[in-house]
């Protein structure tokens, strides 16, 4: 099944790689699909050996454990970036980018994205893990979403009438999602662009521009995750390559040769005293993987 792959299939592959920490061991078999036919042979592939399946995206928020990941750890990519666009609906491969998208749909003169101007992720990523982006989620403007489940099958989610849309879109926690369709607006270029140029100057302002970082928790109900950790003196704490960041604590840098550990150990250090201080227990925003 793994020959049928018209990607890569890849051995040992540094997720280091893949990862906006620059961490992580190696996945075991590395498969970058470029088209659903890919994922499904991959997805058989991994049943019929019963190995796990671990899916990333753009690894903008992931951390892989420093030994590594067993298994099938699936990418797409290829011609699963591509967004298509018919009237004020865009069909978008969960391998484009955010920022593609984004771009692609405001030369059509097609809002209704302008909040996630900046937000460092894929299509895929941003649903699968309900990225929040100014109190908004994609699930938002999404009107059907396309997976495939283990044994290859592909299947439609549509929100449910009487729900929130976000709520409406829980996928199975066994589904990889492929592509999706979204309901945008038509609105004049410049006033998208002005939109887009807000949301991008607040993440300049109010994120670290360092390559290899990324965001660790979820914001709380009585305050952003940044003003506690603040709050409690961690601001540039530091644990040998990993730091958390002074422009915004709520992020850790791989200020050079940071492992998953030291990452996990600040993560443990800042949830224990913002628990000891304010009785709040932190949700972690990134995703770790990996042993």
């Amino acid at each position: 099944m793994l020959g049928a792959i018209r990607g890569e299939v890849r051995f040992k592959e540094p997720l280091s790689y893949h990862s906006s920490l620059r961490i992580g061991g190696g996945a075991d078999i590395f498969v970058l699909a470029h088209e659903p036919d890919d994922v499904r042979h991959a997805l058989m592939f991994a049943e019929r050996e019963q190995l796990p399946v671990t899916i990333i995206g753009g690894g903008n928020n992931l951390l892989v454990r420093d030994r590594g990941v067993r298994g099938v750890t699936l990418k797409l990519d290829g011609p699963l970036q591509r967004v298509e666009f018919h009237g004020e609906e865009a069909v978008a491969g969960a391998a484009a980018t955010m920022s593609s998208l984004i771009r692609e749909a405001a030369a059509l003169d097609l809002g209704g994205l302008e909040d996630f101007a900046g937000l460092a992720a894929t299509v895929g990523g941003a649903l699968t893990m309900n990225l929040r982006s100014g109190g908004r989620t994609l699930a938002d403007v999404v009107s059907a979403v396309y997976f495939l489940k283990p044994d290859g099958t592909l299947h439609e989610l549509k929100p449910r009438a009487g729900f929130a849309t976000a709520c409406a879109l829980v996928l199975p926690a066994d589904a990889v999602v492929i592509g999706c369709r979204l309901r945008l607006q038509r609105r004049p270029r410049a006033e998208i662009q002005k939109d887009i140029n807000r949301r991008l100057r607040f993440r300049r302002d109010t994120e670290p521009m360092a390559l290899a970082s990324a965001a660790i928790w979820e914001d709380t109900a009585v305050g952003r995750a940044a003003g506690l950790v603040e709050k409690v003196g961690l601001k540039s704490k530091r644990i040998n390559g990993a730091e958390i960041s002074a422009k915004n604590p709520n992020f850790i840098i791989n200020r050079g040769g940071a492992t998953a550990a030291d990452v996990e150990a600040l993560m443990d250090l800042t949830r224990e005293r913002v628990q000891r201080h304010f009785g709040i227990t932190l949700t972690e925003a990134v995703r770790i993987i990996g042993e």
